[in-house]
């Protein structure tokens, strides 16, 4: 178990390293279409919650 948690934290401090060393190979176009598909998620994601705070909001009215 102890091997298990040492791993899992390790992997998780090299994570960073690892996605920098991976983006800084990508090509310019990989790069934009990484930020455009992340800034369309968090639009949809604001929509999503707009749209049950809306809901949300009806049924306490009711």
């Amino acid at each position: 178990m102890k091997k298990l948690i040492f791993s899992l934290i390790s992997l998780l401090l090299a994570a960073p390293a690892l996605a920098e060393e991976a983006m800084q190979e990508a090509s310019l176009l990989q790069k934009g279409l990484i930020v455009t598909a992340g800034g369309l998620g968090g639009v949809f994601l604001v929509l999503i919650l707009f749209f049950l705070m809306i809901k949300v909001m009806h049924k306490l009215l009711k």
